[in-house]
């Protein structure tokens, strides 16, 4: 028996050295699911977080350390997907991701454990310091990648909506807008982006 037989992953499929936190294109998110191989000590990690996540613990950052290469941004990116759980191709991502854990050692524990983030309500914003303008300063380059991850501008303008979504106890520009004006996010927004 070869162990191309044995395993369960498409070895003429090329596989990324590098992931890029922020292509978030619904057939890369896809992709890198279905992809990701779960092992032992990558669930009891996952089980770790979500377990602290959802306990009644304040302080929400989290560190990932790890030499080059040895897959901490594909596990953030997971972890992401995990906590946003956007739909991908009409499917949730946990939904997706849950499936990754199949034969691991205490399965029904850990996406038992994993399910409690279905309480928790997330916007998770992936990007790449290194990529990014820091010219103003890190803080500005966070916020400005928050406004875009509300879809909003990213400029004053997208300051000024958001500031507004926060006094309207609103999360969704396109319900705020349509709320309050006969018109549609996508129909006034591009004058507002430059």
């Amino acid at each position: 028996m070869m162990i191309k037989e044995i395993l369960t992953i498409d070895l003429t499929v090329d596989i990324k050295n590098v992931i890029d936190l922020e292509d978030m294109s619904e057939i890369e998110t896809q992709s890198e699911i279905e992809n990701y191989i779960i092992t032992e000590g990558l669930a009891k990690e996952y089980v770790d977080f979500v377990t602290r996540f959802t306990s009644n613990i304040v302080e929400t950052g989290v560190w990932i350390s790890g030499f080059y290469g040895s897959g901490k941004s594909y596990f953030g990116k997971l972890l992401g997907y995990m906590l946003s759980n956007r739909s991908v191709a009409g499917t949730p991502a946990r939904d997706r991701i849950l499936q990754r854990f199949t034969g691991i050692r205490d399965e029904a524990l850990i996406k038992n454990t994993i399910s409690r983030l279905g309480s928790e309500t997330c916007r998770v914003v992936f990007l790449d310091v290194a990529k990014q303008d820091t010219s103003k300063g890190l803080a500005f380059t966070l916020f400005r990648n928050f406004l875009k991850s509300l879809e909003l501008p990213e400029n004053e303008h997208g300051f000024f909506l958001f500031q507004l979504l926060v006094t309207d106890n609103t999360i969704n520009i396109n319900d705020f807008i349509s709320k309050y004006t006969d018109k549609k996010w996508a129909d006034i927004k591009t004058r507002l982006v430059e």
